[in-house]
């Protein structure tokens, strides 16, 4: 599947949580799945129990929309946090809300090698639904194709920008997804690699699966201290930030209750 069919868009929340949305689909149940699906239940359940799916969660080609491409430390480190965490709906938080669970995660290599020179690596989430009367709808929704968009979550370990090296977790510095700088004699367009991750958190089935965000922002949990690399107007730059980071907060509740067009018409 080649990534235009699955990543749209990122956002980040005000505590560095990067959110990247991907599209499920359906797979057959194998005795071994059903084994490591068993892993996770108090009485065992049989193939005609469960509804499972996967979901593309990531790769680590450069040419991520929001210029915070996953590198493959990120993806290992992923494979292996999202193994048993929960899916919900809309990133409602409750027990009640809970429909899915991730049983099994792998790493699938391409013959292709990334713009970062690594092997182009796909990660996948496998998941299982329980078949019940309540789920009944919501399985024949995913089967037709209805509900497919998933947001996933994860947290960075370092998020290294491409123009000057800083690590944007720790402070920031003053450059710019997507935006174009001087470097070696050329103009070199900026990105934020993320390297590593600390966490992964839960898949949530949504019908707007991240907030597109209207200009590029920076907010990976670093201090409030910045970097001066190279910037005319440091004063002018830490105002910037400030008004970037409230915008930031605004549209990540507004990302979460999945009412935007509804706020903007008013």
């Amino acid at each position: 599947m080649p990534k235009s069919d699955f990543i749209e868009e990122t956002a980040k929340d005000s505590d560095g949580i990067v959110m990247k949305s991907a599209t499920l689909k359906t797979q057959e149940v194998s005795d071994e799945d059903l084994k490591k699906i068993n892993k996770y239940t108090l009485e065992p359940l049989t193939k005609d129990e469960v509804f499972t799916f996967k979901v593309v969660a990531g790769d680590n080609e450069l040419d991520d929309r929001n210029y915070e491409p996953f590198n493959l430390n990120a993806l290992k480190d992923l494979k292996n946090l999202y193994v048993g965490k929960t899916v919900i709906k809309d990133h409602r938080r409750t027990a009640d809300n809970q429909v899915a669970r991730i049983y099994d995660t792998e790493l699938v290599t391409h013959a292709k090698i990334t713009k970062a020179n690594e092997p182009f690596t796909e990660l996948v989430c496998k998941c299982y639904m329980v078949k019940t009367a309540k789920n009944d709808d919501l399985i024949k929704e995913i089967k037709a194709g209805i509900k497919k968009e998933v947001s996933t979550g994860a947290r960075a370990k370092k998020a290294i920008c491409s123009i000057c090296g800083t690590d944007n977790t720790k402070t920031y510095c003053p450059h710019w997804g997507g935006r174009e700088y001087d470097k070696e004699g050329g103009k070199v367009t900026c990105y934020f690699t993320l390297d590593g991750a600390k966490e992964a958190y839960e898949l949530s089935l949504v019908a707007v699966p991240a907030q597109k965000r209207a200009g590029t922002r920076k907010n990976y949990g670093a201090s409030e201290k910045l970097e001066n690399t190279h910037c005319d107007d440091e004063e002018k730059l830490n105002k910037q930030k400030e008004l970037d980071n409230l915008n930031n907060r605004i549209r990540l509740c507004d990302s979460f209750i999945f009412a935007r067009k509804k706020i903007e018409e008013e």
